[in-house]
């Protein structure tokens, strides 16, 4: 998803589900999160689509009021679901908790959304300077927060006198277009037009396209002339595959790892009650250079090897990249070290 940090949102739930009891849910409780989920679906940017997945639903009411745990009830709805929309930003979440909703903006859940960015550090999980001069970044996922902005500066600035850089998003599962936007201008020295989103407004049907660039300034130095790989897998989503679309399409990194995990429709959560909540998707992705996404189908990587081996792939494939362009001796020293034993110089 593009507009929701859905990482931190999901982990967030995950904690919920392991240390709070689940109350069983009555047939009319499961009767009315139904009918919400339905007309959450007004939004849906596929409209034929949407009126196929209500009727769906309707067709199926009765078969979800027999499922009183509501894990087993979100399992057989998002079953349903994804068959019918072949759409996997399309997910019902339990539990969500209202102060999650990005529409809350009391300034209880502000102040608590931000201090949530803080304590995990806005995403940002590893930013090193590897043996060889080569620089390394992970984040798990794209932060709406505005002090995101500072930890990509500080971030760039740190890597900026690498001489390649690797990017790890095999656990990125999106977030913020406009934080990709931010880091995305590192790598150019001229504001690049990137993926669009086509909205549906969902009061008239129309439809309007909203043309995406890169950030038209970035505080610091610029990462040009020097390559890129990203890190992917099958859990890398949303505006994580975005940032991949983008830059791949603009011939700036080469990706390693895994097939992406194929979800190109942006949204919001609607709270469809008793702490269940939907995401409905209200745009589509559109690249001006492919004139598609990556809906359904997900990324393919330039270089095809399971996730779990892709940093040291990439890191063996980015050493190869220094050596032939570094002059320093002691870099190459380094070089020559990291490569005899890559997964030794990859411990910290």
């Amino acid at each position: 998803m593009f507009r929701s940090e859905k990482c931190r949102i999901i982990m967030h739930m995950v904690h919920a589900l392991l240390f709070a009891a689940a109350a069983a849910l009555a047939p009319s409780q499961i009767a009315t999160v139904i009918s919400n989920a339905e007309k959450a679906f007004h939004d849906y940017v596929f409209p034929d689509v949407a009126a196929q997945t209500v009727a769906m639903l309707q067709r199926n009411v009765q078969r979800y009021e027999a499922l009183s745990d509501p894990h087993a009830f979100v399992a057989a709805v998002n079953t349903d679901l994804r068959a019918a929309t072949h759409d996997k930003h399309v997910h019902v979440f339990y539990p969500f908790e209202p102060q999650q909703f990005a529409s809350n903006n009391s300034p209880a859940a502000e102040a608590a959304r931000h201090q949530g960015e803080v304590l995990s550090n806005f995403g940002f999980d590893g930013v090193r300077r590897l043996p060889g001069n080569v620089g390394y970044l992970a984040f798990s996922y794209f932060s709406q927060d505005v002090g995101v902005a500072q930890a990509i500066q500080a971030a760039m600035a740190f890597l900026a006198n690498t001489d390649a850089l690797i990017i790890d998003l095999r656990h990125n599962g999106g977030g913020s277009p406009t934080a990709a936007e931010t880091l995305e201008a590192y790598f150019f020295t001229h504001q690049q037009p990137i993926t669009s989103i086509v909205w549906r407004d969902p009061k008239t049907g129309k439809i309007t396209e909203r043309q995406q660039y890169t950030a038209a300034t970035v505080p610091g130095p610029l990462y040009v002339n020097k390559p890129i790989y990203l890190l992917t897998s099958g859990h890398t989503f949303s505006c994580a595959e975005q940032f991949t679309y983008d830059l791949h399409n603009l011939k700036r990194v080469r990706i390693i790892g895994e097939t992406t995990g194929g979800g190109a429709n942006p949204g919001e959560f609607h709270d469809i009650g008793l702490q269940f909540a939907i995401f409905i998707p209200d745009g589509r992705a559109y690249s001006p250079i492919t004139k598609t996404n990556w809906e359904s189908t997900g990324i393919a990587p330039d270089v095809s090897v399971p996730a779990a081996q892709a940093l040291e792939r990439g890191y063996v494939t980015t050493l190869h990249a220094v050596q032939a362009h570094e002059t320093n001796k002691d870099v190459l020293d380094e070089v020559k070290q990291a490569l005899a034993d890559p997964s030794k110089a990859l411990t910290p």
